[in-house]
């Protein structure tokens, strides 16, 4: 989801939230003549839409926008007078309300500053546990801070040793735990500074594969057992997210995708169509359940095998299902679908909604994995993106005869005595450019918070009933 530039100093401020009617994105500083640019972008229609934009050097901008369509984007430009100033954006419409307070320095003789580039894969987070980045400037000290999905500061400190322009440097943190979020901030003699924020958080959800008849999507009673463990899982998941997006007021959507692939048995388009239809049926499965985040599914067919094979060929490990819990949509490519069917929205948890039992071979991992604790009280991971669960069992996805394979175990292990896991999630870990934010510092040192990934995060909606 990469957003373009908005002036020369590249794209500096982005917020946005999957799910929010509206997002916008601005840049820290102004262009060389003083202008400053803020883009408001709609995702839902509304009516008598009216912005004020007030700084705190006493300067004012009104418009009035009237309606808009959703998908349209409305841009509002000013010159700013002075050299730093703080301005509060106040959004009022017919079904939408918010306000939201941000900086912009006024360029001056240095230019633009450029951004931090990151320069990890998911490989570096998850097993090497560090995050290496590109400086466009000289910094004289940079801190950092890593948070666990338990919402707690696994790693932080202030470096005071400096960096070369266009040099690296790598942060690191000695702790298995699976990673939230990341930031770092850095700055220079001048005052300039540089911050990334990003989240590399996405766990599969351990799970034994569902058989289904041949040429059938639909889930038989004696399989739902399988299904059952799953959503536990994905429960205690859910539910952990939930209280880590509060303790940081991260107000990120949780999303749940499901992708199912077959062999290389029988007719290619056919194979394709039922893997669709019936990562279908298990993502209905988990709503059914009451689960209450942002559901995708996709059929990959007997493309992104696991394991290369030739045609028609029965390899009980390429059929198979993922249930992945992100953030984002995950990056495509070899066994990523790159594109989505939504099922269903967001929604409010359960009233009176009690997490299920964790089923044992869950909760010994998690334990294991977490350093003890007792199992289900604190959700938790499931062991990351690459955690060893998730065999792939029975046939579960391929057109074939009726099970299409062994039976498979329940958890730790492929079923097939195969590669060690579940299939790698490809690109980069989490972030866009919407992590990344450039800028002076003022007066005063400004902390690591959680300004850009916020969204419009006093943005409510007022919908009409009926």
């Amino acid at each position: 989801m990469l957003l373009t530039n908005l002036a020369a100093v590249s794209l500096a401020a982005v917020v946005a939230t999957a799910g929010d009617p509206v997002t916008y994105e601005y840049s820290p500083q102004t262009d060389a003549s003083g202008k400053v640019s803020f883009t408001l972008q709609f995702h839902e229609g509304s009516s008598g839409v009216e912005v004020v934009i007030t700084g705190d050097d006493g300067s004012k901008v009104k418009k009035s926008i009237g309606t808009v369509k959703a998908g349209k984007d409305v841009t509002i430009t000013w010159t700013q007078k002075s050299s730093a100033v703080r301005y509060e954006m106040e959004l009022s419409a017919e079904t939408l309300s918010g306000n939201f307070t941000f900086e912009v320095v006024k360029a001056g003789p240095k230019g633009a500053v450029g951004k931090l580039k990151f320069k990890s894969s998911r490989e570096d987070i998850v097993d090497r546990h560090q995050a290496t980045y590109q400086t466009p400037f000289a910094l004289t000290n940079y801190e950092y801070k890593v948070i666990d999905d338990d919402g707690d500061v696994i790693a932080s400190d202030i470096v005071t040793d400096g960096v070369a322009a266009n040099k690296s440097f790598t942060i690191k943190w000695d702790s298995n735990a699976s990673v939230f979020m990341i930031e770092v901030r850095g700055e220079d003699q001048y005052g300039r500074f540089v911050e990334d924020r990003r989240v590399p958080y996405s766990a599969e959800i351990p799970h034994t594969e569902v058989n289904f008849d041949s040429g059938k999507f639909d889930i038989k009673p004696g399989e739902m057992p399988k299904l059952d463990e799953a959503v536990a899982v994905a429960f205690h998941e859910l539910d952990a997210l939930d209280r880590v997006n509060e303790a940081v007021q991260a107000n990120l959507t949780t999303q749940l995708y499901i992708v199912g692939y077959t062999d290389t048995v029988g007719n290619a388009a056919k194979n394709q169509t039922l893997s669709q239809a019936r990562a279908k049926a298990i993502a209905k499965y988990f709503y059914d359940q009451g689960f209450w985040a942002e559901i995708y599914y996709a059929g990959m067919g007997e493309r992104g095998l696991r394991v290369e094979t030739d045609d028609n060929v029965d390899e009980v490990r390429n059929r198979r299902a993922l249930y992945l819990i992100a953030f984002q949509k995950p990056g495509a490519g070899g066994q990523i679908p790159g594109s989505w069917t939504k099922l269903a929205g967001a929604r409010q948890k359960p009233v009176g909604f009690e997490l299920p039992a964790l089923p044992p071979e869950y909760a010994d991992f998690r334990n294991k994995n977490k350093g003890g604790g007792e199992g289900g009280s604190t959700g938790g991971s499931g062991g990351g993106i690459d955690d060893g669960f998730g065999g792939s069992g029975g046939g579960s996805l391929d057109d074939g005869d009726e099970g299409g394979g062994d039976e498979g175990g329940s958890y730790g292990g492929d079923g097939g005595g195969g590669d060690g896991g579940p299939p790698p999630v490809e690109g980069e870990p989490g972030a866009t450019s919407k992590g990344c934010r450039v800028g002076y510092q003022g007066p005063a040192p400004l902390s690591l918070g959680w300004l850009v990934l916020l969204g419009l995060g006093a943005v409510s909606r007022r919908r009409r009933l009926g």
